[in-house]
C-alpha cells in the first residue's frame, strides 16, 4: 500500500513540475528557413502567390500523401482566396491568403484540424543584386495549454524540412521560369469587334494582316466608330507543320449595328484566360506560347478556345521590334 501511495504521489509530482515548467516555455513558436534564388521577385512571387501553383514546389503534394485531395477556393493570387487539403498524412488543414505585394510578400492564414491549431506564414521576396532571398516564415501562439508549449519545442523540426524542401524546389523552378514572359491570370471584359475572317500560312500573315486591318480601320473611320482597345486576332485553327492558321482577326469598338462586305459585327463575351505579355518580333513567339502551355498545364487549366494575339504596340509607330509588345492570350475555365 506504501508503495502505490509512493507512486501516486510520484505521479502528481511528476506532473505539476511538467505543468509548472510548461509555465516557463516559451508561449510562441517562429519557424524560418532562407533560400537565394537567382530569378526575377516578379517570377518568385506568381509561384507562391497563386495557390494552383504551389504543387509545384511545395513539399505539400500527392508525393508525399496519395490520399491527399487540395481544393482551392478564389480566384488566383486574391486576398481571401483558400486552399484546403484532408490527407492520412497531411491531415485536414486550410490555408487562407491574407496580404499580397506583388513582388515582395504573401501573407497567409493556416489552420489544422477545423481551427484547432492555427498560425501566420508569410513568405518575403527581397531583391539582392541579380537574386532574390526568399524568406518563409510560420509563428504560432501556443496559448496556456501546456501540451501545446512542449509541442512548441518541435515546431522546427516538425515544420522545418518541409520548408527546406519547398524552398529548394521553389528554387528550381523559379531559376527555370526566369526566362519567361510575365505570366496572369485575368478576366477578359466583354467586348464588340468589327471583324475579318481570313486564313494564311507563314509567308503571307503580314499580308493578310495588312490588307484586313486596312479594311477594319476604313469601315470604323467610315462610319464613324470608336475604338475601344488594341487590335488582336484570334487563331480558330492551326496546323503545326504546314503553319497554316485560320483566325478572326479583329478591333474593338464601341458599338456597331452591321457589317459590309467580308466585315462582320461580333460580341465577344467576358471570359477567363491566361495571358502572357510578350516583348519582341512576332517571329519569335514560340517560346512564349510553350511557356504559356506549361504554366495552362501546372495551374489545372483547360483550354476554352483558341489563342488570341493582342497587338499593343503598332509596328507602324515603332521601329524597334524588341519594343513590340503583345499580349498572348488563352480562354481557360
Amino acid at each position: 500500500m506504501k508503495t502505490i501511495i509512493k507512486i501516486f504521489y510520484w505521479a502528481v509530482g511528476t506532473i505539476v513540475l511538467l505543468l509548472l515548467i510548461s509555465l516557463i516555455l516559451p508561449k510562441t513558436y517562429k519557424v524560418e528557413r532562407v533560400v537565394y534564388i537567382r530569378s526575377n521577385p516578379n517570377v518568385i512571387y506568381a509561384l507562391t502567390s497563386n495557390f494552383d501553383l504551389w504543387h509545384t514546389w511545395t513539399a505539400w503534394t500527392k508525393e508525399s500523401d496519395s490520399t491527399v485531395s487540395f481544393m482551392v477556393t478564389g480566384e488566383p493570387a486574391k486576398v481571401g482566396t483558400s486552399m484546403k487539403w484532408d490527407g492520412e498524412i497531411l491531415g485536414h488543414g486550410e490555408m487562407v491568403l491574407t496580404e499580397l505585394i506583388p513582388g515582395q510578400l504573401t501573407g497567409y492564414d493556416l489552420s489544422f484540424d477545423a481551427g484547432k491549431y492555427r498560425s501566420k506564414g508569410k513568405i518575403v521576396i527581397e531583391s539582392q543584386g541579380d537574386s532574390s532571398k526568399v524568406s518563409w516564415l510560420d509563428e504560432g501562439d501556443l496559448g496556456y495549454n501546456p501540451i501545446n508549449r512542449y509541442m512548441g519545442l518541435f515546431m522546427d523540426r516538425m515544420m522545418g524540412p518541409d520548408f527546406e524542401k519547398g524552398l529548394a524546389k521553389l528554387k528550381t523552378v523559379a531559376e527555370l521560369r526566369n526566362d519567361w514572359p510575365r505570366i496572369e491570370e485575368v478576366i477578359i471584359p466583354a467586348q464588340n469587334v468589327v471583324m475579318v475572317l481570313d486564313s494564311a500560312g507563314p509567308k503571307e500573315y503580314g499580308a493578310i494582316m495588312g490588307k484586313a486591318y486596312s479594311e477594319l480601320y476604313g469601315f470604323i473611320s467610315a462610319n464613324k466608330l470608336v475604338q475601344k482597345g488594341a487590335p488582336f486576332a484570334t487563331y480558330t485553327r492551326w496546323d503545326p507543320v504546314t503553319l497554316f492558321s485560320v483566325m478572326n482577326i479583329c478591333i474593338p469598338v464601341e458599338s456597331a449595328e452591321k457589317g459590309r462586305g467580308r466585315i462582320q459585327i461580333q460580341s465577344v463575351p467576358q471570359h477567363k484566360a491566361v495571358r502572357a505579355i510578350y516583348f519582341g518580333s512576332y517571329s519569335k513567339m514560340e517560346p512564349a506560347y510553350i511557356a504559356l502551355a506549361t504554366y495552362i498545364k501546372d495551374a489545372g487549366k483547360v483550354e476554352t478556345g483558341g489563342p488570341s494575339e493582342i497587338y499593343i504596340t503598332s509596328p507602324l509607330l515603332e521601329k524597334d521590334t524588341l519594343k513590340w509588345e503583345t499580349h498572348i492570350v488563352f480562354p481557360v475555365k
